[in-house]
């Protein structure tokens, strides 16, 4: 299905494509900085960046001009086969690409393709796009190719897919070199929202309209994810309780942790070839440093998502005694923005296994470093799977309410 659409927006925008070189990741960041004005060097100048220049005299068109989904299309590569120096901020110590670094590139292009589709917009008088455009949440990326080749260009391409009022879903995809052809390694579906950087409200967003039958089946497509994720959201479990067949099972973990015949739980003996879920937990803090922030001078999304990544890689990997592969990442919602000078502090647990996977629940917050308060993020879902599809030999158990409801949660992201 993504393939499809992919090959059919590739091909409506192919003439403008070939018509020129394409572009590379340092150049959609260059772009983006200089459509909002960021500041180059941080503590020098304004920090609001060219968003300040906004006054309450400068009006914002609420008639804005419907685009189409061709029009919100590029791509870019990331030359890695030509680029010795650049080879080394990707590669991982098994000699490929590094996923993370993957992670932060697809968070770029998203505000790209999201601005892009936004361009009409543009003050011309002033040279300033009026909204601030941010991820709010990373819907589904599901991986073809878990390692990719260190020696080869990488490219990634999207567009957008559906659009609301003050939100978007941008599709993504992202294919690697091989001899000549792009050999497709993931697809990825982004959620953008925009905001008035004076009001910091909602702002609107340019509609998408469809041109042809094929833009109507992307953009209903795009309108039935954006219902799943209201469902999900509705039926999130610190919402409402589990189901029958959910509490059931819950309760028969229960019982393989009592011993058989005593009405007493002071001890709690484990399954065999199981780890309580705690026991998997693995924790690090970083300081919000300058160096990673965004264009507004906020710690840059991608950033969080690929120290959570490793973080995540690392107690999967960990808990089966083995390197693992990467099969997707799952339900990233981007709760409030990460400060420069924050303490963020991320904590990774095992939440379920099945089979050949292991999910990952990487839970980042923030302390104030006066009152030690603490808000939550971020949460994210990684999901792994060994190398050679064999096996685990290891389960994890819950030994709280609070864990089996993580347990559940971790079933239903992975299923």
């Amino acid at each position: 299905m993504h393939q499809r659409l992919f090959s059919f927006v590739s091909r409506v925008h192919s003439n403008k494509i070939t018509s020129r070189s394409i572009q590379t990741m340092a150049d959609v960041r260059k772009g983006l900085q200089a459509l909002v004005g960021a500041q180059l060097v941080f503590g020098h100048g304004n920090q609001s960046g060219s968003h300040a220049q906004l006054t309450d005299q400068i009006s914002v068109s609420s008639n804005l001009t419907p685009r189409t989904i061709a029009e919100s299309y590029d791509e870019a590569i990331i030359p890695l086969a030509s680029n010795i120096k650049l080879r080394e901020r990707y590669v991982n110590f098994e000699n490929k690409v590094r996923f993370g670094r993957i992670l932060e590139d697809l968070d770029t292009i998203a505000v790209h393709i999201a601005y892009k589709h936004n361009a009409p917009q543009l003050i011309q008088s002033i040279n300033v796009h009026p909204l601030a455009i941010v991820t709010a949440a990373v819907d589904r990326i599901e991986v073809a190719i878990p390692h990719m080749n260190i020696m080869r260009d990488v490219r990634l391409s999207g567009f957008a897919s559906y659009v609301g009022k003050s939100s978007m879903e941008v599709t993504l995809k992202v294919d690697q070199d091989n001899n000549g052809q792009w050999e497709h390694v993931l697809h990825a579906f982004f959620v953008l929202a925009a905001r008035d950087p004076r009001t910091k409200k909602s702002a609107k967003m340019n509609p998408l309209a469809a041109s042809t039958a094929k833009d109507t089946e992307i953009i209903k497509t795009g309108e039935l994810n954006r219902q799943r994720r209201l469902n999900e959201q509705d039926r999130s479990l610190f919402k409402i309780a589990p189901d029958v067949t959910e509490s059931s099972l819950v309760h028969d973990l229960f019982l393989k942790t009592i011993t058989p015949n005593a009405s007493i739980f002071r001890t709690r003996p484990l399954v065999e070839n199981c780890m309580w879920m705690d026991e998997t937990t693995l924790r690090t803090m970083h300081i919000g440093h300058p160096e990673q922030r965004n264009l507004y001078n906020k710690i840059f999304g991608g950033y969080l998502m690929r120290k959570s990544f490793e973080l995540g890689w690392t107690t999967a990997s960990l808990f089966a005694k083995q390197s693992l592969s990467t099969l997707a990442v799952d339900d990233i919602m981007f709760q409030r923005p990460v400060e420069i000078g924050s303490l963020l502090f991320l904590s990774a647990m095992v939440v379920y296994v099945e089979g050949n996977k292991i999910q990952t629940r990487v839970h980042a917050e923030v302390v104030d470093l006066h009152t030690a308060k603490r808000e939550t993020t971020n949460v994210f879902y990684f999901i792994f799977k060994t190398k050679d599809n064999s096996p685990l030999q290891t389960n994890v158990v819950p030994k709280t309410y609070a864990e089996a409801m993580m347990y559940l949660d971790g079933k239903r992201h992975l299923n």
